[in-house]
């Protein structure tokens, strides 16, 4: 999902309607094998087949049009499969195709999820050196300054193939694909976890991930030289997700161990290795008498690259076994750090600390909306949040936690069918950003 963020970016930047109406009909990307029922109707979250038109303006892409297709239930009950197009007035095109959650029978506990995106913009920023104004500074860095990027033409190939083994173990014995039971949008019964603070074996599902990716980015721009980042990766991981469900979490807790490593073949730019670790828990509030659910959400994550070497001064510097600008430890845009643009910061080392207040009232005045009444919203969430970061050049305590960036902001999120709508506006030093996206923070 990263990467699909990371190409539409330009789009994301776009006013709030045009985005709603793209995103209330896109899939929930990245589920963990489930179906949802609602207590009272079992047919509301059997959505099928739909193809919607999209047409907005935006500063980078001017005019721009295309459509969104998604449909539910292909080959499978819980698969589900889409696509994006997109063009525009500059000459800005692309899009993305996917299918997630495809059980590779007869190993029933396997799974699968694949995204092909690739995008051609015009007018792009990137976070990388090459600008002759800050030639004794290295971009992206902690102390770099906010103008220190290039603003170019950029071609961008992005692939994501993730093959996921639920455990036989907690919660993941059986069922293999859960069932949810809502009511109004809100988790009634079939909570897979939660149960336990921290015990794979009786509480949660556990998975264990593989993901060959790839990237290949052409940057052309007119005042540095012409760059390509090529990647060819592959991600293991270790997921122990032990939220009662995905979709808004009101207790438990997911911890994820990955380690990602190109070994230099095809072309890559780059022999590197990268791991990294990351901790969300979700602490309950109880309810009041304007708040139907009100939580706390808290989310830790640190990053760091070893294979990295560097020498010489930042006019001169020389690096190696390093990955690209957009993967490893890497901050900013509509995940961590999100009162910066996507990915202001990267280096060898990062850590980042998130937390999130978040309330469900029971007021909804958009179910009452008649242009929104097909999405079905559930519910709205209001949310404040305050987030701490940093990338360094050394994993060390005095390094990671000092003259760390921080920011802050408010969000709106929106259940519509099975899909979480996110819009955050954060604040930073440096601007404010917004942003629109698919599933919470985290």
């Amino acid at each position: 999902m990263g990467a699909i963020i990371r190409a539409t970016r330009s789009l994301l930047g776009a006013g709030w309607p045009a985005v709603l109406l793209v995103l209330t009909f896109w899939p929930s990307v990245g589920r963990a094998q489930y179906l949802l029922q609602d207590d009272r109707d079992p047919k509301r979250y059997t959505l099928g087949t739909l193809a919607v038109p999209i047409g907005y303006y935006a500063t980078d892409w001017a005019g721009a049009g295309g459509v969104a297709g998604y449909s539910n239930g292909l080959f499978q009950p819980q698969v589900q499969q889409y696509e994006f197009l997109l063009a525009s007035t500059n000459g800005s095109y692309g899009g993305v195709i996917g299918l997630d959650d495809v059980q590779l029978r007869p190993v029933d506990r396997l799974f699968f999820d694949g995204d092909f995106t690739y995008f051609r913009t015009q007018r792009d920023q990137n976070t990388i050196d090459g600008d002759p104004r800050f030639h004794s500074q290295n971009a992206g860095g902690n102390k770099s300054t906010e103008n220190d990027y290039i603003e170019s033409s950029s071609e961008d190939y992005i692939g994501n193939f993730t093959f996921k083994y639920l455990l036989p173990i907690g919660d993941g014995r059986d069922p293999i694909i859960n069932v949810y039971r809502l009511h109004d949008g809100l988790l009634a019964s079939g909570a897979s976890g939660g149960k336990e603070f921290f015990n794979p074996l009786r509480s949660g599902r556990t998975f264990l991930e593989v993901t060959p990716g790839f990237e290949y980015m052409d940057i052309r721009s007119q005042i540095a030289e012409r760059q390509q980042w090529d990647t060819n990766n592959v991600q293991f991981s270790a997921v122990y997700d032990n939220r009662d469900w995905p979709l808004t979490p009101s207790r438990g807790n997911v911890t994820t161990l990955s380690i990602t490593r190109d070994f230099g073949y095809l072309a890559s730019s780059n022999t590197w290795t990268n791991v990294s670790a990351e901790f969300s828990d979700y602490i309950p509030l109880g309810q009041s008498e304007v708040f139907r659910q009100e939580v706390l959400a808290l989310d830790g994550w640190t990053s760091y690259t070893p294979t990295w070497h560097q020498s010489g001064q930042p006019t001169e510097l020389s690096i190696s076994g390093a990955p690209p600008f957009y993967d490893g430890a890497v901050l900013g845009g509509t995940e961590k750090m999100r009162g910066f643009p996507q990915d202001r910061f990267h280096d060898r080392a990062g850590i980042y600390g998130c937390a999130e207040l978040r309330l469900i009232p029971y007021w909804n005045p958009l179910r009452e909306i008649h242009a929104f009444q097909s999405a079905d919203i559930a519910w709205m969430q209001f949310v404040g949040f305050v987030e701490v970061g940093r990338v360094a050049d050394e994993y060390t305590f005095n390094k990671l936690f000092s003259q760390m960036r921080a920011d802050g902001g408010v969000g709106l999120r929106i259940l519509t069918q099975d899909t979480v709508v996110r819009f955050d506006v954060a604040g930073s030093n440096e601007g404010f950003q917004f942003w629109a996206n698919l599933e919470q923070s985290f």
